[in-house]
């Protein structure tokens, strides 16, 4: 089976009415925010996304991504292969559902004009948050040993030796 491109947009509230679901792949080259974090072009991302009323009558898009993407080592700056995967559930915020009243494990997703959702930005989001906080070799697969690394020694600047309140005596004076 051949996977299909996810859609851009779509009405959250329609599909999930419908139960449709989508497997299929979103363009790397459309997640422009994700990019500026990696090396090498993003390749397409293997995405599933299903259309639900759960058993409270709220509709959500529950769906999973993955993505194996090249970063740059914050520590040795070599290129290393960085695997991404995340899963999430969004219900939409509409004049009946209310984001404050989204049962735990539910994120929010606001509708723009249309009563529509950007499905490629919902999974970039996901995806930059899957991201490494500080991306880096593992310490036995980096070149710089970490245990060699030098930090150096501050020395203290010839302002700081005297007592900074100083100034404020002397205006407390005048």
């Amino acid at each position: 089976m051949q996977k299909v491109r996810v859609p851009i947009t779509v009405d959250p509230v329609k599909s999930a009415g419908k139960q449709l679901s989508y497997i299929g792949l979103v363009p790397g080259e459309a997640l422009a925010r994700l990019q500026e974090l990696l090396v090498e072009p993003c390749p397409d991302v293997d995405t599933s996304l299903f259309f639900e009323v759960d058993e409270q009558g709220i509709k959500r898009i529950r769906g999973d991504a993955q993505v194996t993407v090249q970063a740059s080592c914050e520590r040795c700056g070599d290129t290393m292969t960085v695997p991404l995967q995340c899963t999430f559930i969004y219900a939409p915020v509409t004049k009946r559902q209310k984001a404050t009243d989204m049962p735990e494990g539910y994120e929010s997703v606001e509708l723009d004009e249309l009563g529509e959702v950007n499905l490629h930005a919902l999974v970039e989001d996901e995806l930059i948050l899957a991201m490494p906080v500080v991306v880096k070799h593992d310490e036995r697969e980096c070149r710089v040993d970490s245990n060699a690394m030098q930090w150096g020694d501050i020395e203290d600047s010839p302002e700081a030796k005297g007592n900074p309140f100083a100034v404020l005596q002397e205006l407390k004076r005048k």
